[in-house]
């Protein structure tokens, strides 16, 4: 890239020279709970735009069904029995929901068929999550043979999913029957792959020293049979009760301009803060760790889902994971669901057997191109007037910079005149517009020729670089 392609700014930057990493590939990942229950995976259609976000890597078969899933069994293999006796919750409803729904659309084959066909038409590599409750000793080694005999790389597999939570824990299920069942499992696959890498389920923080949580954490701390920890993700910025990544009560705090304006400083405090925090927190009691964070997103709200305000922070949260020093034991993250009928949290939406594009598709879209490419590398640089600059280089060249504007104000960088960029932008005049309400959110791709400017819209994510 040419000395010509330097950005100015009209107001003052701090550049933080310490905040940059290695762009990894795995970073770009994609769970898959319930896609194949829902949608056809050899449809032209559905192919094409999963190939325009560009999965590096994908999971399977997702969380509370990865843990009641059986291999050779039709669709997820699901046992109503089992799920009745071991986890409370929502879950066992929506356990039967798709039961029911694969037995009406008759699929009788076993969709970790349809999750191949799914990853090779993507070149991904694969997050396995095993069961390690009521599952065969085998089902496990024969999903990775399955993969290997398809030529699929298997980063890793998940020792279960989020069975620290109480809806196990309801039904008598402790710390001691997760080491126990986790250990056997972890030693049974490196018999046979001593290359694959394992994860434990990592209990989620708090502050009593004396909760079950802080228990779980502090007895795994102290095994060895893993290689990393598993932790979920999902930033609250809506006040009520939440249960596992949904909201299920909303307060009301005031009209849609100022409710927006709260969530957005609550999302700043989350990115600036409360995650590094929490990041540092796990680093510190599992002894630096690798870190998986196999399931990701804004707490699903109906008053967030599908709008704007989801799209950037998905776009900022990838940008953030990717550039700054306090996440660098991140391995591998894979974004809450690929698809499936939930309004806002999948990336596609299947509803009256119609297909509906979320918003969080089109920063998805953009952030795509610079994965899968060789030894770049991304620095985040903090600005005023909520604008967040990210620069993305190779080993000699600025390749592209990506601009999250977070402000209702346009604002203006400076350019070198009279050369050609390509530019991207996703944009929208709220950040409570929908993307299901036509010509509220916009996305566009162009080539500009510079006069010695140009302006970043409101509530945007641009990207730029040289033709």
């Amino acid at each position: 890239m040419k000395k010509k392609f330097i950005f100015l700014f009209s107001f003052f930057i701090t550049l933080n020279l310490f905040s940059q990493q290695l762009i990894k590939n795995n970073i770009f990942g994609f769970a898959t709970s319930n896609t194949f229950t829902f949608f056809d995976v050899n449809s032209q259609d559905f192919q094409q735009k999963v190939q325009n976000i560009s999965p590096q890597n994908l999971r399977f078969p997702g969380g509370a069904v990865g843990n009641f899933y059986h291999y050779n069994k039709p669709a997820y293999g699901l046992d109503i029995r089992e799920i009745d006796s071991l986890i409370n919750g929502k879950f066992p409803k929506r356990a039967r929901g798709l039961i029911s729904y694969s037995r009406k659309s008759n699929h009788k084959e076993n969709y970790i068929k349809n999750f191949i066909s799914l990853a090779k038409q993507n070149n991904a590599d694969v997050v396995l999550v095993a069961n390690i409750l009521t599952a065969n000793d085998d089902d496990i080694i024969n999903m990775i043979r399955e993969m290997l005999a398809n030529n699929i790389n298997v980063l890793g597999v998940e020792l279960g999913s989020e069975l620290s939570n109480k809806s196990y824990f309801d039904k008598g299920y402790e710390i001691d029957d997760y080491i126990l069942a986790a250990k056997k499992t972890s030693n049974n696959i490196k018999s046979l792959f001593p290359e694959i890498k394992t994860a434990i389920v990592a209990a989620p923080l708090v502050k009593d020293k004396t909760h079950r949580h802080t228990i779980w954490n502090k007895r795994l701390s102290k095994e060895n049979f893993y290689d990393a920890i598993i932790v979920h993700s999902y930033a609250k910025v809506v006040k009520g009760r939440d249960q596992y990544g949904q909201m299920i009560y909303e307060e009301n705090e005031g009209s849609k301009d100022v409710s927006f304006d709260v969530y957005k400083n609550r999302l700043d405090e989350f990115f600036n803060n409360t995650y590094p925090q929490e990041i540092n927190t796990y680093n510190s009691v599992f002894s630096n760790k690798p870190i998986w964070i196999t399931e990701w997103n804004l707490q699903y709200s109906k008053k967030t889902g599908n709008t704007l305000f989801q799209a950037l922070f998905v776009a900022n949260y990838f940008l953030d994971i990717l550039s700054k020093e306090v996440f660098k034991k991140i391995e591998i993250t894979t974004f809450h669901n690929l698809a499936g009928r939930d309004f806002g949290g999948s990336i596609f939406q299947k509803k009256d057997n119609k297909t509906f594009v979320q918003s969080t598709f089109y920063p998805i879209k953009m952030l795509s191109s610079i994965f899968g490419s060789d030894s770049l590398i991304i620095h985040s640089i903090e600005t005023k007037n909520n604008l967040k600059k990210y620069t993305i280089s190779n080993k000699n060249n600025v390749v592209m910079f990506g601009y999250i504007n977070w402000s209702e104000k346009p604002q203006n960088i400076l350019l070198e005149e009279n050369q050609v960029f390509f530019k991207e932008e996703f944009y929208g005049d709220r950040l409570y517009s929908l993307n299901s309400s036509i010509g509220e959110i916009h996305y566009n791709s162009n080539q500009i020729k510079s006069n010695g400017s140009i302006t970043l819209k409101p509530y945007s994510f641009t990207l730029i670089r040289e033709k």
